[in-house]
């Protein structure tokens, strides 16, 4: 049997955690350890604190965040690649294809390095999958700015909401340009929840894969103690949102295409072909937006650069005054080094008892 790994994306908050926990309870592999369950996921994120850290690390050299809204993210995270890393990853895949044939990890990070799990797959012997989730942008926003947004600043939490559209936005276009012609399926949360088992038999067969336990409908499941419609506790629609209007058209439409290329069993060219359309017009909105928000952008560079001058001010005010300065050798001998010191050293010896 061929080792398979189903690699799970999508933006955070849209399901990725109870596809794997699916998939888990169906008798694939997640390898652990494990993210533990906390009040925004109380039945666990089913996510490798691994590939976490893996992701994380190179997010960070990189300088993007975790759900990057930039067009350039991609390109920043795949530049701070190494040869290194792909070995670390191709290492991790080949320990963990030596324990079961069918291997998953779910992981949203994963968006900036799909090609990089594809190659280092090959390197150990195994056949990628990708599992994309979908959930509305409204619904996520809704969801994430629940948990992760402030609570006592409506400014702020609006513009958490802005800005999370916008990742959506970039993450769902990478996710689905860099699995392009991959053998993939796309997954709705809705979807998933109202009924899993249609779902997991259309995943059997686009994807190949094969459970260890039946399906069908009326065979008890542990999946059906796992998921419940209850997870989906943020049902909002734009009309909840205070959020620009040509970025919620934008991500409308996205949200529209892909739910045709899931559809069409991951595939559908005119779709993927007005998700590059709408890529160009995504990248036009953020640059004007760069653009209105200049002199506010610059504002607080001069700001922030000038309180950087005031602590470094402030720390050269409490550093101790510097002894005197020396003259003649004894600056000499401070300033060289070890030779040139013995050579100092020599002279004086000379000029001292060399007469003697």
């Amino acid at each position: 049997m061929v080792n398979v790994l189903v690699l799970i994306t999508g933006v955070g908050r849209s399901g990725t955690s109870t596809m794997s926990g699916t998939l888990h309870h169906l008798g694939l592999f997640v390898p652990g350890p494990y993210l533990g369950a906390n009040e925004s996921n109380p039945k666990g994120f089913f996510e490798s604190k691994w590939s976490l850290e893996f992701h994380k690390r190179i997010a960070g050299a990189a300088g993007i965040a975790d759900f990057d809204g930039r067009p350039e993210a991609l390109e920043l995270f795949r530049e701070a690649i190494t040869p290194a890393d792909r070995g670390t990853l191709t290492a991790f895949l080949a320990e963990q294809a030596a324990i079961d044939s069918q291997v998953v990890v779910k992981d949203p990070r994963s968006v900036w390095a799909q090609k990089l799990w594809r190659d280092a797959a090959a390197d150990a012997g195994m056949e990628i999958r990708y599992v994309s989730m979908l959930r509305h942008p409204a619904e996520v926003v809704g969801s994430r700015t629940t948990y992760y947004a402030s609570k006592a600043d409506e400014d702020k939490r609006q513009a958490y909401a802005t800005t999370t559209i916008a990742r959506w936005v970039n993450n769902s276009l990478v996710s689905e340009r860099e699995t392009r012609a991959e053998r993939r399926s796309f997954v709705g949360y809705a979807e998933l929840l109202e009924d899993w088992r249609p779902v997991v038999t259309r995943l059997a067969d686009e994807l190949g894969l094969v459970y260890g336990s039946e399906v069908r409908a009326g065979v008890p499941s542990p999946v059906d103690d796992f998921i419940d419609p209850g997870l989906r506790r943020h049902q909002v629609t734009w009309d909840d949102l205070e959020t620009p209007r040509d970025l919620q058209d934008a991500a409308q439409e996205v949200w529209d295409h892909l739910a045709v290329i899931a559809a069409s069993g991951g595939s559908d060219p005119d779709s993927s072909a007005a998700l590059d359309r709408l890529a160009e017009r995504y990248d036009r909105i953020l640059r004007d937006a760069q653009a209105i928000a200049h002199d506010s952008i610059e504002g607080i560079r001069v700001a922030a650069r000038r309180a950087g001058a005031r602590e470094e001010r402030e720390r050269a005010r409490r550093r101790p005054a510097a002894p005197k300065t020396p003259s003649g050798d004894d600056r000499r001998i401070r300033d060289v080094g070890g030779r040139e010191l013995l050579r100092i050293a020599g002279r004086r010896f000379t000029h001292r008892f060399g007469n003697r």
